[in-house]
């Protein structure tokens, strides 16, 4: 006994108990967390997708898709990525008009939520002039979108809702380049 106990006062004994609290502690954390059952709220996530489309092409075709479109809630409602594309060709007309002019231009495409957040933006302070690149989408659940689309210094990042049977742009995020 006075041995282990001499060993137990070294630094060596003492990390020797430091690993076996903390393999311990891990132990029974994953014994509990492997019984426990998340609850989630609101909608399931299904898998993602990614696709992406080129603004400047007339046709709106899906250039690369990895998997199917998110769903259509209406018919003939536009797709998520036509939604990205024309509000932010509206949000990017920004020069030469007013702001009433200017929100008045991407309102159809955004939320009565959104509308309300910008509704004391200065559109001089929209950091971009034109699109770039092609939009990429990432669906993230039946009737949530996210969106990105390059612009001229930077990348605008959009979330989309469907919303009374059509997409609309729920949120937008600037990353500048």
């Amino acid at each position: 006994m006075r041995p282990v106990l001499r060993l137990l006062g070294t630094r060596y004994g003492v990390a020797l108990v430091l690993a076996l609290l903390v393999l311990g502690i891990v132990g029974i954390t994953r014994a509990v967390a492997g019984s426990y059952q998340a609850t989630t709220f609101g909608p399931a996530v299904e898998p993602s997708f990614s696709s992406s489309i080129d603004p400047t092409a007339g046709d709106d075709s899906v250039l690369t898709p990895d998997s199917p479109a998110p769903p259509s809630t209406s018919p003939g409602a536009p797709e998520p990525a036509k939604v990205a594309i024309d509000f932010v060709q509206a949000w990017l007309n920004h020069t030469g008009v007013t702001a009433e002019q200017w929100r008045a231009g991407f309102a159809k495409y955004a939320t009565s939520a959104l509308r309300d957040k910008l509704k004391d933006t200065d559109p001089a302070g929209v950091p971009a002039q034109r699109v770039t690149g092609s939009v990429v989408l990432e669906n993230r659940a039946a009737q949530f979108v996210e969106a990105s689309l390059p612009l001229d210094s930077g990348t605008v990042h959009l979330r989309l809702l469907s919303t009374n049977g059509r997409w609309l742009v729920d949120g937008v995020d600037w990353e500048r380049t």
